[in-house]
């Protein structure tokens, strides 16, 4: 009979203080707020160099997991177990154009969609409530004849970061967040403004909190997809244009 046994992988000193450390905050030992023991006194208790324990100090602040105050009652504090890192990752995603607008569109219509889906099966009152404040705020700036994306994009990322806060899971809040407050990159370049298209967005998202106050599952989840796909699909229409040469390029910087 053969087995098959996976070897034992050598560690790095610093990859166990790291290991020992994260185990202690999962586990609760150590909770926010809390401070961890000099440099000197971990290098006792773990038996190795201060060089290790720089190092894993430094691979625990890179995850998030605690910051390092400089100072006289300087040190490594423990933070918050959160999403923070993880979206800061995705936001460089975006910034920096390793994420197409195809692969953003297909994320984002799954997310929102799910998103929708979920607002209108959670939702209770005071949610529909701080929706249509929303909303409200929406029509009064739409009123004023706004002509550019910029503000108009702010309360539109309010709008659908509230949807996902109805929907109860940090996880899909953190990751519309962060496409919401990183999206503007696309919008700079390939939407130009138009009062048409202010007012089709608007009425979407009217026809999305209809949906949720109806508490109209598959409506919303159909309405919020359909509006990323027509938005999606009118950036990309202009991305190509400006790939074509003699095109020229959207001046517009809104939103």
């Amino acid at each position: 009979m053969a087995l098959n046994f996976i070897k034992m992988v050598p560690k790095k000193s610093y990859q166990h203080v790291v290991e020992q450390i994260q185990t202690a905050i999962i586990d609760g030992e150590l909770k926010q707020g809390d401070c961890l023991p000099s440099e000197m006194k971990l290098k006792d208790a773990f038996d190795t160099s201060r060089g290790t324990i720089r190092e894993a100090l430094r691979v625990l602040e890179q995850k998030g997991l605690i910051c390092i105050r400089t100072g006289v009652k300087g040190g490594a504090v423990i933070k918050a177990i959160n999403t923070e890192a993880m979206s800061e990752s995705m936001a460089l995603l975006i910034r920096h154009g390793n994420v197409s607008l195809p692969h953003l569109a297909e994320f984002r219509k799954l997310l929102e969609g799910h998103v929708a889906q979920q607002a209108a099966r959670l939702a209770n009152l005071e949610d529909i409530r701080r929706l249509k404040g929303i909303l409200a705020k929406i029509e009064a700036l739409i009123d004023t004849d706004p002509q550019g994306w910029e503000a108009f994009h702010r309360l539109d990322s309010n709008f659908h970061q509230e949807l996902a806060r109805i929907g109860q899971n940090p996880l899909l809040q953190a990751n519309l967040t962060t496409i919401h407050e990183n999206i503007h990159t696309y919008f700079h370049q390939y939407l130009p403004f138009s009062r048409e298209l202010l007012d089709e967005d608007y009425q979407d998202l009217c026809r999305i909190l209809a949906a949720v106050e109806r508490q109209d599952e598959g409506e919303a989840r159909s309405i919020a997809q359909h509006h990323v796909a027509r938005f999606s699909e009118l950036m990309a229409k202009h991305q190509y244009a400006q790939k074509i040469p003699g095109k020229r390029k959207s001046g517009n910087k809104g939103a």
